[in-house]
């Protein structure tokens, strides 16, 4: 990713995953303070920084983009240490070092199973026994819909396992961006993680009647959140490790 992209992602208007995706995680993970948590594909570090500000826990944050993990160090935390990722690996980190592990839309910008299945074995890795895992991604059976920030797909077209899903996003200052995104079905998902010794544990697709109590209270009535009302724009899938 070059590092102008990687800039231009960080003006996106992602009300909807602050809405409906990012705070169901914790959740999720079962997180607990002074858990380590491991942030594969952490992109700028909003999230990263928004966990550790929230949570009495260290976090470990990789990205396989230098120009991201550039744009996350501008801004350190003390509960925070970037890594870059070298070829999908995680050598910095040892066997059963870390007790959870997320990865928020990071799936979808990957267009090689190959790597997701070295990726994900990665993480059961360093995993201590009985770890959970956390993908939090675009719910793929909203393929082609359109969301309060963004819209994905062509209506009408059918998308394959890892095909391209153009997807249109809109800037904090109203412009808009297109971007393209990988379709990968819940099936994926679901077969990366029990390939990698997991046994997945939840999936849920958060609609805007579920936000309440669990996303910021401002944010919930921030918008008319017409179409997150219905349909669930995101999918968390978990998986957990034999104890």
């Amino acid at each position: 990713m070059t590092q102008d992209i990687a800039e231009d992602y960080d003006t996106w208007d992602d009300g909807a995953c602050w809405l409906l995706g990012y705070p169901f995680v914790p959740g999720e993970l079962g997180l607990r303070d002074g858990d380590r948590l491991l942030d594969l594909g952490c992109g700028p570090g909003a999230v990263t920084r928004w966990f550790a500000d929230r949570h009495d826990i260290s976090v470990v944050a990789t990205d396989f983009s230098a120009a991201m993990l550039e744009i996350a160090g501008r801004r350190p935390h003390p509960g925070i240490d970037y890594q870059l990722s070298v070829s999908d690996l995680l050598p910095f980190l040892a066997d059963d070092s870390v007790d959870l592990a997320m990865s928020c839309f990071m799936f979808i910008c990957v267009p090689e199973l190959d790597r997701l299945q070295r990726m994900v074995a990665e993480v059961s890795r360093v995993l201590r026994p009985g770890g959970r895992f956390t993908v939090l991604g675009p719910n793929p059976a909203q393929a082609n819909g359109e969301f309060s920030g963004f819209r994905r797909g062509v209506r009408g077209h059918n998308y394959l396992v890892g095909e391209p899903l153009p997807v249109q996003v809109r800037r904090t200052d109203g412009s808009w961006v297109g971007t393209v995104d990988v379709h990968w079905p819940v099936s994926t998902y679901e077969d990366l993680l029990t390939g990698a010794g997991f046994r997945v544990v939840s999936r849920i697709t958060p609609l805007w009647a579920d936000a309440a109590g669990v996303a910021e209270p401002g944010l919930v009535g921030s918008r008319s959140w017409a179409a997150e009302r219905d349909r669930a724009p995101f999918l968390l899938i978990t998986g957990e490790l034999p104890g």
